[in-house]
């Protein structure tokens, strides 16, 4: 009897052991199956707060690009109303000043003379003589006027040449031929205003690139 309640304890007893042993590994198995899990959760985590963060990162960054973009856009776009309003003041203060200035020309001889020489040949070029040249001068142009103005049609030998002279004239002179003038007076000169503001542009632009070049020297 005693052999075989020892029996029955041996038994018993390794029975124990192996369901405690299968528990063991059980329970490990499901410790590092749930550890590996948690471990997965994590890295995925990480993963996707990386993917975010840098996500976020880079919506910032093109925020701030788009900022810099705009605001370079906006300060260009001020730059150019402001060179433009300048550059307006200026023409506008020149074309002011322009007609005095023009005609002060006329009041010294050796610009005098360049201003007559060069209407004479334009006219000679441009006008179709007719029966005569028609010359028209201020009452009170100075005497060198006609006798310039009449040696350079001479040298065309186109037409006879008649002097005329028309009150209120002011600074110039105008050439007739037939029904077709030549006016290089000073409101003659100056009455394409888009021409004569597009050559004031023209000299600014030189007179600021030569101050320019001059400052880099």
């Amino acid at each position: 009897m005693n052999d075989v309640v020892s029996l029955l304890q041996s038994q018993t007893e390794s029975l124990l052991r192996r369901v405690a042993r299968e528990q063991d590994t059980r329970t490990r198995l499901i410790r590092d199956a749930a550890e590996e899990q948690a471990r997965t959760i994590v890295a995925r985590a990480r993963h996707e707060a990386r993917a975010r963060l840098r996500q976020a990162i880079d919506e910032e960054r093109r925020q701030a690009e788009r900022a810099i973009v705009e605001r370079r856009a906006a300060l260009d776009t001020e730059s150019r109303r402001a060179g433009q309003a300048t550059v307006r003041a200026l023409i506008e203060g020149a074309w002011q000043r322009l007609p005095q200035a023009v005609a002060d020309r006329w009041d010294d001889p050796a610009a005098r003379t360049l201003w007559i020489r060069a209407a004479c040949e334009y006219a000679t070029r441009s006008l179709r003589p007719q029966s005569t040249y028609v010359v028209e001068l201020d009452p009170q142009a100075a005497p060198d006027a006609a006798e310039t103005a009449k040696g350079t049609l001479d040298t065309s030998g186109r037409a006879p040449i008649e002097f005329r002279t028309v009150a209120g004239l002011g600074a110039g002179l105008r050439i007739r031929s037939g029904d077709a003038c030549m006016d290089a007076t000073v409101s003659g000169l100056l009455a394409s205003r888009e021409r004569v503001e597009a050559e004031l542009l023209a000299e600014f632009d030189r007179l600021v690139s030569e101050s320019a070049g001059a400052q880099t020297a």
